[in-house]
């Protein structure tokens, strides 16, 4: 019964794909709102729809906040293209470069490639994957991901965790990486239940308090957020 109730929410968001006030465009904006504030973007969801749909901006921004939350629309379109594939390095490399498109990162030529020198994430607590270890990282990742026989939001939260201790871009890992989120979540079933860009600094502290071995930091904080489908039942 719940894989009937969720195949026809999936097939109602792709049907109403470009639809204004549709299912999918709901989800569209409220995702990307979220993901995108995590990242301290200025844009509210009333701007979002003004940007989309008549391409004014509103309000004060920088130039790359305007240029990737454009990019979101695309790149959010092309996860959604990619439900029920596997994921794999072409794909995620494909939406970084769509996220990237004209910003600072694109017209240093690094926009869909992984990074060519050290950073860091999460304060420093963690370091990153070296530039010349990203690639086996994030396959052994991936691997281990598709192994499993059924996923979990725990397998889920881990993945997200681990990607973004591989830190695989220069800039944009933490979209990527919830734009991969939302995939795993849609392609096996599992509530929507996305990163709130209102509670950024417990979504970030569950990450810091998060380890290899332990994950019920992030799994908790996840747990409390509200389910979009839940919430948005009567449009499908």
């Amino acid at each position: 019964m719940k894989n009937e109730y969720y195949n026809r929410f999936l097939k109602v968001l792709k049907e109403t794909k470009g639809i204004h006030n549709s299912l999918n465009e709901i989800l569209k904006y409220d995702f990307i709102y979220h993901s995108n504030k995590i990242e301290g973007s200025t844009f509210t969801t009333e701007a979002l729809q003004l940007l989309f749909e008549k391409n004014i901006v509103m309000g004060v921004h920088t130039l790359d906040d305007v240029q990737e939350t454009v990019n979101s629309f695309y790149t959010f379109d092309m996860v959604l293209d990619k439900i029920d594939e596997n994921l794999t390095l072409e794909m995620i490399k494909e939406w970084h470069a769509s996220l990237m498109y004209r910003t600072r990162l694109y017209d240093m030529g690094l926009a869909g490639v992984f990074k060519k020198y050290q950073n860091r994430i999460l304060g420093a607590k963690f370091d990153t994957a070296n530039p010349w270890e990203v690639e086996d990282k994030l396959n052994v990742l991936i691997e281990n991901f598709y192994s499993l026989k059924e996923v979990t939001i725990y397998d889920i939260a881990k993945f997200h965790f681990e990607f973004e201790c591989i830190h695989p871009f220069q800039d944009g890992n933490g979209r990527i990486g919830r734009f991969i989120y939302l995939k795993q979540l849609l392609d096996n079933r599992l509530d929507l239940k996305y990163m709130n860009g209102e509670s950024s600094d417990e979504y970030k502290r569950a990450l810091e308090e998060s380890t290899f071995d332990n994950i019920k930091p992030l799994v908790d904080y996840i747990e409390m957020q509200k389910d979009f489908i839940k919430e948005n039942e009567k449009m499908f």
